[in-house]
């Protein structure tokens, strides 16, 4: 299928459309606030690296929900809480104060101009591994759907969760360009979910040699809508 027949445009999220890792480090330091005024006996064993080490040893724990990071989280909250005696409430409690925090993104300057843009001639999707929530980010309404990891059972690259975006769809894999910041799991993911890969690098790092390269490589979302349109793919 010739590159001019694309219809859609699904991207990855963290790192792509916003820096996650500031995002998570408040996150998780604002959680670690709320459970020292609630919740002390947890703070006065744990620092905030303990409790990320803690996290990690859960998905150690569980394989079987490593595509499930509300899970991850919830579950180490848990046991935290049966540690040091208190009742089940602080998971919940701990938790939202969390995602609040996690859907607080600062987008990269050119993702809203760019969607606007992209929007006016492709069907917009989205999957990701982690679990923002796009109604809260304020970014829904770009997207006629969103695919999180947990609710297919699988990570990125697993195929599954590439095509459960457009399942039920009159689209083909071959007609959607992916776009994420991870040469392996969104550019080999893609590629092998039969997508057409478009990697976005924003730090200037160098494609990786050992990794067949991507379609096309950009440093922003507003240099693929400018690349699109100056190639005529966006004449549908």
């Amino acid at each position: 299928m010739s590159i001019r027949s694309i219809r859609a445009i699904c991207f990855d999220l963290d790192n792509t459309l916003w820096d996650v890792w500031p995002v998570i480090k408040k996150a998780e330091q604002a959680m670690y606030e709320f459970l020292a005024e609630r919740y002390p006996r947890v703070v006065a064993a744990l620092t905030v690296e303990a409790m990320r080490d803690a996290r990690e040893q859960t998905a150690a724990k569980y394989p079987q929900m490593k595509h499930d990071f509300t899970f991850l989280r919830k579950q180490t909250l848990r046991e935290h809480a049966e540690e040091f005696g208190y009742a089940e409430c602080m998971v919940e409690e701990a938790f939202e104060i969390f995602i609040q925090a996690r859907n607080q993104v600062e987008l990269y300057e050119d993702v809203l101009p760019a969607l606007d843009r992209l929007k006016r001639n492709y069907r917009l999707f989205t999957v990701s591994n982690g679990n923002a929530d796009l109604v809260q980010i304020g970014l829904a309404s770009y997207f006629e759907r969103s695919i999180a990891a947990r609710h297919v059972g699988a990570l990125k690259p697993d195929p599954r969760i590439f095509h459960k975006a457009i399942e039920g769809t009159d689209l083909s894999p071959e007609e959607v360009i992916y776009v994420g910041d991870d040469p392996a799991i969104d550019v080999v993911g893609a590629r092998v979910a039969g997508m057409q890969p478009v990697w976005i690098v924003r730090d200037g790092l160098a494609w990786p040699q050992d990794i067949a390269p991507p379609l096309h490589t950009v440093s922003s979302v507003m240099e693929l809508a400018a690349w699109l349109e100056q190639t005529g793919l966006s004449q549908q």
